[in-house]
């Protein structure tokens, strides 16, 4: 049954003409994880012994609705963002500044993806804390792959990164990833 739904999504990644690739990646299994998040909410909310934490579960479950919702956007983001590098690529030697303001443009998205999934990390962990415990291995799945997509995202921050000539604008986006990174260690 699966098979035949998800399918014809990794072909479209298999497919060199389409031109997805590893953000839009990031953007399903960001969808994935928050999708989790909601299964556990939801198998929470109403149960007994969860009473006391019914209104916290509702509010987890009702960001992780939005956090899928702008994951979902990026994976059809990512795509666009693609091609804009692509075609701005091929003629860096004649605009290198045309360059220089997609890599630009690309990592100011690829870091709202670093704070999507920064996000999602977060509420993984508020889930953990007050979700149906029968579910604990998925508390985790949602925490380590919530990891995976911060340090994923981030990689297309820094390839994009090397393209922008603007120090003090590059110095910022790598503070910011640091403490990103530094940050993620307690949910480790």
């Amino acid at each position: 049954m699966y098979f035949e739904k998800m399918n014809p999504i990794l072909n479209d990644l298999e497919n060199k003409e389409i031109e997805i690739a590893g953000g839009s990646v990031v953007g399903m299994a960001l969808s994935t994880i928050n999708s989790l998040i909601k299964y556990i909410a939801n198998l929470t909310i109403n149960k007994k012994n969860y009473e006391d934490v019914q209104e916290k579960v509702k509010e987890i479950l009702e960001k992780a609705e939005n956090l899928k919702q702008n994951s979902l956007e990026a994976i059809d983001k990512d795509k666009e963002i693609l091609e804009e590098i692509l075609n701005a690529y091929k003629i860096r030697k004649e605009n290198s500044e045309k360059y220089a303001q997609v890599c630009k443009e690309a990592v100011d998205f690829c870091m709202s993806v670093v704070n999507i999934a920064n996000e999602t990390l977060k509420l993984s962990d508020e889930i953990s804390k007050v979700g149906n415990k029968m579910l604990s291995s998925d508390f985790k799945i949602c925490k380590y792959y919530s990891i995976a997509s911060i340090q994923s995202a981030m990689e297309n921050v820094y390839i994009n990164l090397k393209s922008v000539e603007d120090e003090n604008y590059v110095n910022q986006i790598e503070e910011k990833c640091k403490q990103i990174l530094e940050g993620m260690q307690k949910y480790v």
